[in-house]
């Protein structure tokens, strides 16, 4: 099953108003999931806690950090045991962005490649 959450949907994909918004709001607007609830809440708070006191991080970085969907990704991916799909590496000595593996790794929340969740779900383009 591949589900994301709403905070990807609004405003991420539907700032922009295109065919991929459309899509999302059509065909695939069951699989964006709800963040609010107890457990995600309670997820996202952990998340949030560990990256503000995390000092190789910038003021900005983690600012940026709360202010978009990756840390709700992050938390709803702890709370419900769901894999973190993403195309960020792990970056232990990067200091202006608080990329979603180095968040995972402490919290031991898998993260795959969307090339390696293709595999793992046996898709085969003809």
């Amino acid at each position: 099953m591949i589900e994301s959450i709403d905070r990807i949907l609004e405003p991420e994909l539907n700032k922009g108003k295109d065919e991929l918004a459309e899509w999302a709001n059509g065909d695939f607007s069951h699989a964006f999931c709800s963040t609010n609830e107890d457990d995600v809440i309670k997820s996202y708070g952990r998340v949030m806690t560990w990256v503000q006191v995390q000092s190789q991080y910038t003021d900005a970085a983690k600012a940026e950090f709360a202010n978009e969907a990756d840390g709700w990704l992050v938390a709803y991916a702890m709370a419900k045991g769901r894999i973190v799909v993403t195309h960020e590496v792990l970056r232990p000595d990067v200091r202006a962005r608080v990329p979603i593996p180095n968040v995972c790794e402490p919290f031991q929340i898998r993260y795959i490649d969307t090339f390696a969740m293709l595999r793992e779900l046996g898709v085969r383009f003809a």
